[in-house]
């Protein structure tokens, strides 16, 4: 019997790429319980036993779609955080909130949140993965980034990852909410800078180096 972490996103191939394609797309349309192994297949462009001969079952490709999804999420982040600090602290920070709000707000990953959601109590190991692969690694990049701000002597922090988190939360503004509840209008650029900046706002107003 195949272990279902094999089917780990270290071990890609074109035919499994093709496979998660075709799964992402039905989980997306009709959600766990109605994309059958038969519907994925065919959006996929494969047969039922190539599904299986790279799944154990429905459940490890539905973890698996989700985790590459995950991965795609912390490597985004990785390049939003890859610059460091120059310039004013100000400019930098909107800079950074708008690519990550940008980044959440993209419909891939409102999809990954919203049905990884709607699937948590069915499978609640894909809400800790996408956790520990999504946020919690955005929280710890973001919290050492501010933290060379700290060194240099813009900001004034105690517990950076506390800040991280509430420079985040911050910047989701009503947005992201609104992007899984499937309201928010695209394209979004001009209620992502305005958000943004009201958050950098509260943001050095609370942790600035002249914060009281």
């Amino acid at each position: 019997m195949r272990d279902p972490a094999d089917e780990s996103p270290e071990k890609p191939s074109p035919k499994r790429r093709q496979i998660l394609l075709g799964a992402r797309r039905a989980f997306c349309d009709m959600g766990f319980e109605r994309a059958s192994v038969d519907l994925i297949a065919a959006q996929a462009g494969v047969s039922k036993a190539t599904v299986y001969n790279h799944f154990h079952d429905k459940k490890a490709l539905f973890i698996a779609c989700y985790s590459d999804e995950a991965d795609e999420l912390r490597e985004g982040v990785r390049a939003a955080l890859q610059d460091a600090p120059s310039g004013e602290v100000e400019p930098e920070l909107q800079r950074l909130g708008e690519q990550l709000l940008g980044l959440l707000l993209t419909p891939a990953i409102v999809s990954l949140y919203r049905h990884t959601s709607a699937e948590a109590a069915r499978f609640p190991e894909i809400g800790q993965m996408l956790f520990d692969r999504g946020p919690a690694l955005l929280y710890d990049g973001v919290a050492a980034y501010l933290g060379r701000w700290a060194e240099r002597g813009a900001l004034r922090l105690e517990d950076p990852r506390a800040a991280a988190i509430d420079f985040v939360m911050l910047c989701h503004g009503e947005l992201v909410l609104r992007a899984q509840l499937g309201i928010l209008r695209y394209p979004a650029d001009v209620e992502v800078r305005e958000t943004v900046r009201r958050a950098v706002g509260v943001f050095l107003r609370a942790y600035g180096a002249r914060a009281m």
